[in-house]
């Protein structure tokens, strides 16, 4: 029994086949059967452009006969808007030792449009053309898939944009409303202070039951007012306009001791300081963080009856990392996290004034500018508030 042998498949690869059709070579018959019958659309085009031959994939693709194509201008074939892209390309190809490529539209009789992707080679001087080759390969399918997916990602990115804008909105409306809150309800706590001296005064000497409630009222008040204090500072902190420049460190410490000078009043405070150095930052930021962690360490050193505070400074390759220590009551370090949150505290506000808001006001400044900030210390045996300042602040909105 006889069998009819298979035809052997081609083992060049597509690249391979696409390569020997532009590649320059003797004319013959193995050499026309392959061009015509080879897997790309395939044109030879003269000097000027003109179609010399074309292959069947060729005349598939444009959808047009033989005898209408030879002699024809290829940038007839090319849509108007891609006619000068492909003139370039055939300026290109002669100039260059190596093949041209350039995307373009080809229009169809029955109306429609390809999108290919044009590869040409110089053949002049090589017997063959005196002119170039040109592989057209339909994109059509990929550029279709590609407008989609940037569609997509367009409507995408407006939503983004929409909703960016929407949250940036609404913190905004947050920001007014407690803002106005806070302004709406401090005067009417003020005058509740006021009429509550006035009326102790009025009072005079009182027994001890009546003095009581009075001065747990006034206590309350106080503290009310300093948390209204402490939320003020806060949203001044998240809505702080900022700008980089060189700082002077004990320029900023000399400017807040002088803020804060009433807390040093009739007090032992033995205050020093390492050599502070230059950063890039915001003098109005860096002046919030030195008042916040000195007044904290005043307020926690008050039980001493000499209260030593020093402020340390620590320089990697891309910080400065600045320590103010004190020999204050200290803290339970399994805490830590928990001072730096929003009203996170742990002394009881019956001993220690505040609102547990102003280390989270350092977090904010700090993590703003791409820093940090940390605490460390032992219950009695004073703490270290530390924050990180990069060599390189960028401002994070």
């Amino acid at each position: 029994m006889t069998r009819t042998p298979h035809p052997v498949p081609d083992p060049r690869s597509l690249a391979d086949q696409r390569d020997e059709v532009q590649r320059p070579q003797e004319q013959g018959p193995q050499r026309s059967t392959f061009f015509m019958e080879a897997p790309v659309a395939a044109f030879a085009l003269d000097a000027e452009g003109r179609v010399q031959d074309v292959n069947r994939r060729g005349l598939a693709l444009v959808g047009l006969a033989r005898e209408t194509l030879l002699g024809r201008p290829f940038s007839e074939l090319v849509a108007p808007t891609s006619r000068p892209i492909f003139e370039a390309l055939l300026g290109r190809v002669f100039d260059a030792p190596v093949g041209q490529s350039a995307e373009i539209v080809l229009p169809r009789p029955d109306g429609t449009f390809l999108d290919v992707l044009l590869e040409a080679v110089s053949r002049e001087g090589e017997g063959l053309w005196d002119g170039c080759s040109l592989v057209v390969t339909d994109i059509t399918a990929y550029k279709a898939a590609q407008r989609v997916l940037q569609s997509g990602n367009a409507d995408l990115s407006g939503q983004l944009q929409e909703r960016t804008a929407r949250a940036r909105a609404l913190n905004e409306e947050l920001e007014h409303v407690v803002t106005t809150f806070i302004q709406q309800l401090q005067r009417p706590t003020r005058q509740a202070m006021s009429v509550l001296g006035l009326l102790r005064k009025a009072l005079g000497d009182q027994p001890e039951e009546v003095n009581r409630p009075l001065l747990q009222i006034e206590r309350a008040l106080q503290q009310i007012v300093a948390l209204f204090e402490s939320v003020n500072r806060y949203m001044q902190a998240r809505q702080l306009q900022t700008r980089i420049r060189p700082v002077d460190l004990s320029v900023v410490l000399r400017e807040v001791l002088k803020d804060i000078r009433d807390l040093l009043r009739d007090r032992d405070v033995q205050l020093t300081h390492d050599a502070l150095p230059v950063v890039q930052g915001d003098s109005q930021a860096l002046s919030v963080i030195f008042t916040e962690y000195l007044s904290n360490a005043l307020k926690f050193t008050r039980t001493r009856e000499e209260a030593r505070i020093h402020i340390l400074v620590r320089e990697t390759e891309t910080e400065y990392h600045v320590g103010v220590q004190d020999n204050g009551v200290g803290f339970d370090p399994r805490q830590e996290a928990k001072l730096f949150r929003l009203f996170g505290r742990q002394h009881s506000s019956n001993t220690y004034e505040g609102s547990g808001l102003g280390l989270a006001v350092i977090r904010r400044v700090c993590e703003r500018f791409g820093g940090r900030a940390w605490g460390e210390g032992q219950p009695d045996q004073g703490a270290t508030f530390w924050f990180a300042w990069p060599k390189r602040p960028v401002v994070l909105e």
